[in-house]
């Protein structure tokens, strides 16, 4: 959760009086399952303690569902805020959106069948926990991008080793889309860092890289775990998928090059 606010107004019927309004920005690491949250609950509270399960508030910001990637959502809640006058503010982190909130109907009949609607939300796919078989997304052989947008194919298609093995160890990070997430992981798309220096790459998914460095000029301090338990042609494959896809075009590795590089931890990353 990105926000949680306790409600002590009374411009709202008297349920949610001293109850926890939540913002779930949303997930970003499900792969191969849909992404999580992007929506805002509220738990009830009484004497400082809840009194019974979540809620779904306010959903449907990312007017998508499945979510796949980050990127695929319209909205993502962040914020949330009550105005003097009775209404309630949630803001978004995707395009600066700021929805408001306001309860004009008759407080004193207020009642759980007017939440029924909301309590089916929980059976969306970014809600509920998810069937390990029937909620799988697999990018590539079921689903695809198409200009930015997830389609789910007609007919399963048959995968390259090194988009299999991208779903395994990089999607979770990077996305189906290889657009990453804002703040955390870094842009596969028409950077240098993946369709230039051959060597820089390589050495990068062989040892990792920690520290700050610059993708499509934003700036980036994080971590990037090693993956050297790859064998050189995993090690091949999967760059060889990312520098000819997500709008990529530059030249295929060779399996010569990982292997020469397997030891050298003294090249410089700039």
């Amino acid at each position: 959760p990105n926000d949680l606010v306790f409600y002590t107004g009374d411009d709202f019927p008297s349920r949610y009086k001293n109850g926890a309004f939540i913002a779930f920005h949303g997930s970003t690491n499900r792969a191969p399952y849909p992404q999580s949250s992007y929506f805002v609950a509220f738990v009830p509270f009484e004497g400082g303690k809840p009194t019974g399960q979540y809620e779904v508030f306010a959903d449907g910001f990312a007017q998508i569902d499945p979510i796949a990637s980050v990127d695929d959502a319209k909205y993502r809640p962040m914020g949330i805020a009550f105005s003097p006058k009775g209404g309630m503010f949630i803001g978004d982190t995707e395009r600066g959106r700021i929805w408001k909130i306001k309860f004009n109907g008759d407080k004193a009949k207020f009642s759980s069948e007017d939440l029924a609607k909301m309590e089916l939300r929980k059976l969306n796919s970014n809600i509920r926990t998810p069937d390990k078989d029937k909620d799988k997304i697999e990018i590539g052989s079921e689903y695809e991008y198409r200009d930015g947008i997830l389609f789910k194919l007609d007919k399963p298609k048959v995968v390259s080793v090194g988009q299999e093995l991208y779903n395994i160890y990089c999607i979770s990070c990077h996305q189906g889309d290889g657009k990453g997430a804002k703040g955390r992981f870094p842009s596969l798309v028409g950077t240098d860092w993946v369709t230039g220096d051959k060597k820089r790459l390589i050495n990068v998914l062989l040892n990792g890289l920690e520290g700050e460095i610059i993708v499509n000029g934003e700036t980036w301090n994080g971590y990037m775990p090693q993956h050297s338990f790859l064998n050189d042609q995993q090690i091949t494959d999967i760059l060889n998928y990312i520098r000819t896809n997500f709008g990529n075009n530059a030249a295929e590795i060779d399996t010569d090059e990982v292997r020469s590089l397997r030891s050298n931890k003294s090249i410089t990353m700039n």
